[in-house]
């Protein structure tokens, strides 16, 4: 064997060994979910960058699992958008039942108020003792302490319910511009 055909022979040998290595980190790169470029894998491999462009089966391979990495991302963001929208969705409806729940709580607790206040004007016209009057004072204060509270819960969850559909129509505005 000539020094030529030697020398080929080692040439041949150590362009697979470095084809060998690209593969292998190709397959690190997609195994770890790293996004691919060209210097970073040359550099894992421990090749140069133009041995990659040299050799157009390796760079076919990496726009191949570039292209597929590209597909997964797209169907995993819109699955997750899906269930992020469906999630939304379902959260509106909680706030919305929450509130007409609150609604309905404060309207209650309107009218106890009214009740206590006229059962008090009727205890001052009737000379009712000062016990019973400062009993109804300490019982409408309480009852417009929780009223109070019901209110800031309901501007808190119309705070929550408007934060929500805000979130819903960034996500779908994303959605529709495909990304």
């Amino acid at each position: 064997m000539g020094d030529v055909e030697r020398l080929n022979k080692q040439r041949r040998a150590s362009s697979e060994a470095k084809v060998a290595q690209v593969r292998a980190a190709l397959q690190a790169f997609t195994d770890t979910g790293r996004p691919l470029a060209i210097s970073a894998l040359a550099r894992q491999a421990n090749v140069s960058r133009r041995f990659i462009y040299d050799h157009p089966e390796l760079r076919a391979e990496v726009a191949r699992r570039e292209a597929g990495a590209a597909e997964r991302s797209r169907a995993g963001l819109a699955a997750s958008a899906r269930v992020s929208t469906a999630s939304l969705r379902s959260d509106l409806e909680n706030a919305k039942a929450r509130n007409r729940r609150l609604e309905v709580d404060v309207a209650g607790l309107k009218r106890r108020l009214g009740d206590l206040i006229g059962a008090e004007a009727m205890a001052d016209v009737a000379g009712l003792a000062d016990a019973r009057h400062l009993e109804f004072e300490a019982r409408i204060e309480g009852l417009d302490q929780e009223l109070f509270e019901a209110r800031q819960d309901l501007a808190r969850r119309s705070e929550e319910l408007e934060a929500a559909r805000q979130i819903n129509r960034e996500l779908m505005a994303r959605l529709n511009r495909g990304g």
